[in-house]
């Protein structure tokens, strides 16, 4: 009687613990919104990426949260365990964090909620970049932002902030954290696509879409490549370039489609236009040619 006792209080321990845990992460997420200061609008002209010139903060509108690659003397609570998955579906399990106050740069973050990545035991893909870490959607989603690529700048404004001018495509996505949306390439209908500016590339598609795509359209070159993701180097690829394509009635010069196990719309996909809008607020990214 006194074991059946004895156990008993153990797992009532873990599971006050347990709740007690859940309950400040919860706290934070919900009732502590994450605020962003950046007092450096300016992006790395030299990258593909977009990525905030002083902090190297990159904008990554496929990550649901956020990343760390090093400290910055901020005071932090340790809040558990977060499992991260890449593009290539190989997962990590990593320490995640709150601090009420963060300086990377020129930006200033608060309430801030992010999952530490020491790139000293990492893959060649980090320890060879100087990015200081990722600003995922528990971020993004907060705000609305401009893009403009002609100024090579990246602001963020309030969510019932409007930009009005006629945009030449709409992309319209209903998951705060996970954007995914639809696209039709010629009569083809691309279903759940996430739209992903960490991604360096325009389009990456399953082989049965693209195999659908080429039915109507044939590719101008196919080229053998590799790709890398967050924790795996030197993903075989095949890559199709079309030109005078047409992506939800909007024709494009010349796309790249890359074959994948997962369909997004890449950055290379952003930098087609002069300018982007995503809206948090309405739950819609709105591009832009001048």
């Amino acid at each position: 009687m006194m074991k059946i006792k004895k156990n008993f209080l153990i797992l009532s321990i873990v599971a006050v613990v347990m709740l007690s845990i859940s309950g400040l992460i919860a706290y934070c997420y919900w009732g502590l919104p994450t605020r962003i200061e950046l007092k450096n609008n300016s992006i790395d002209e030299n990258s593909n990426h977009i990525i905030l010139k002083n902090s190297r903060l990159l904008w990554d509108t496929g990550a649901s949260g956020s990343v760390l690659f090093e400290d910055f003397s901020q005071d932090k609570t340790l809040l558990g365990l977060s499992i991260i998955s890449d593009y290539s579906y190989k997962f990590k399990i990593k320490k995640m964090f709150f601090t009420h106050n963060i300086t990377i740069g020129n930006i200033v973050i608060r309430n801030f909620i992010y999952t530490k990545i020491d790139t000293e035991k990492a893959e060649s893909i980090l320890m060879a970049t100087d990015d200081s870490g990722i600003l995922g959607m528990n971020v993004i989603g907060n705000y609305n932002w401009l893009l403009d690529f002609e100024e090579n700048i990246l602001q963020n404004f309030d969510k019932t902030y409007k930009y009005n001018d006629l945009p030449a495509l709409v992309l319209k996505y209903t998951s705060k954290r996970y954007p995914f949306s639809t696209i039709q390439i010629d009569k083809i209908r691309i279903k759940k696509i996430l739209i992903d500016s960490g991604f360096n590339t325009d389009i990456r598609l399953l082989k049965s879409d693209i195999d659908e795509i080429n039915k109507n359209i044939t590719p101008d070159t196919i080229i053998e490549g590799s790709s890398n993701s967050l924790f795996s180097d030197s993903i075989p690829h095949r890559e199709y370039i079309y030109t005078n394509i047409k992506i939800n009635n909007v024709v494009f010069d010349s796309i790249s489609i890359i074959e994948s196990n997962r369909p997004l719309i890449g950055i290379g996909f952003f930098r087609k236009f002069d300018r982007v809008f995503w809206d948090s607020g309405n739950r819609e990214v709105r591009f832009y040619r001048d």
